[in-house]
C-alpha cells in the first residue's frame, strides 16, 4: 500500500473520530436541555437575585436599627449627664438662696430655724426643679432613711431628717453637697449659732 493511501486512510479515520466526538457532545446538550429547560434554569437565576437583594436589605435595616439605637442611648445618658450637672449647680447655691442661707451672710449655711417652717410646703415643689428636696443632719449620717426621725415643729431641733418635699418620683437619682447648719441657740442670756455638718439632698428625675 503506498503512502499516499496510507494517509488518505488516516485522515478520514480522524474525521469520523470528530464527527463521533461532536454527535456525543451534542446529544449531551440535548440531554441536559431536556432534563432542565431553560425556561426553569432562568427562573433559579431570577429567585436566587432576589433572595440576595433581600438578604441586603435586611443587613442594611438591622445595620440601621443598630445605629440607632446607639445613638439613642448616648443621646439618654447625655441628657441624664445633664439634668444631674444642672442638678448639682443649682445645689452647690441654692445654700446661698433667701430660704435657706443663714444671718451674716455665711457662706454654703442653711439656716435650721428658717427650714423647720419650710417643711411641707407643697408651694416648693413647683418652684425648684428638683423631685425630692431634703436635707439630712449628722445624726442622720450612719442610719437609713427608714429609721431616720423625721424633723416637724414638735421634735424640733432633736431629729434626722428635714423633708420639704418629695414628689414620690420612683426614677430618680438622688445628688448631695455638704452643707453648714446653724441654729440660734441661748445659754445663760446669752445668744449663740450653734452649728453643725449636715448633707443637702436634691433629687433630679431620669427621663
Amino acid at each position: 500500500m503506498s503512502y499516499k493511501l496510507l494517509k488518505k486512510v488516516a485522515r478520514n479515520k480522524k474525521m469520523k473520530q470528530n464527527k463521533t466526538g461532536q454527535l456525543k457532545i451534542q446529544a449531551g446538550k440535548n440531554f441536559k436541555k431536556f432534563l432542565v429547560p431553560q425556561s426553569s434554569i432562568g427562573q433559579l437565576k431570577i429567585q436566587e437575585m432576589a433572595f440576595m437583594i433581600v438578604a441586603v436589605i435586611l443587613f442594611f435595616i438591622l445595620v440601621g436599627l443598630f445605629a440607632i439605637s446607639i445613638l439613642y442611648k448616648n443621646l439618654h445618658e447625655s441628657a441624664t449627664q445633664i439634668n444631674e450637672e444642672k442638678t448639682l449647680s443649682a445645689i452647690q447655691y441654692l445654700a446661698g438662696s433667701a430660704e435657706f442661707s443663714c444671718t451674716g451672710s455665711r457662706v454654703n449655711c442653711i439656716d435650721e430655724d428658717k427650714l423647720i417652717v419650710m417643711l411641707n410646703r407643697k408651694a416648693y415643689e413647683n418652684f425648684w426643679s428638683f423631685s425630692s428636696l431634703k436635707v439630712i443632719k449628722q445624726s442622720g449620717f450612719d442610719k437609713s432613711e427608714t429609721s431616720m426621725k423625721k424633723c416637724n415643729i414638735q421634735n424640733y431641733p432633736d431629729c434626722d431628717l428635714y423633708e420639704v418635699y418629695n414628689k414620690q418620683i420612683n426614677n430618680e437619682r438622688v445628688i448631695s453637697s455638704f452643707v453648714a447648719l446653724c441654729r440660734e441657740e441661748n445659754e445663760n442670756n446669752y445668744n449663740y449659732d450653734k452649728c453643725e455638718i449636715a448633707k443637702l439632698v436634691a433629687g433630679s428625675e431620669l427621663k
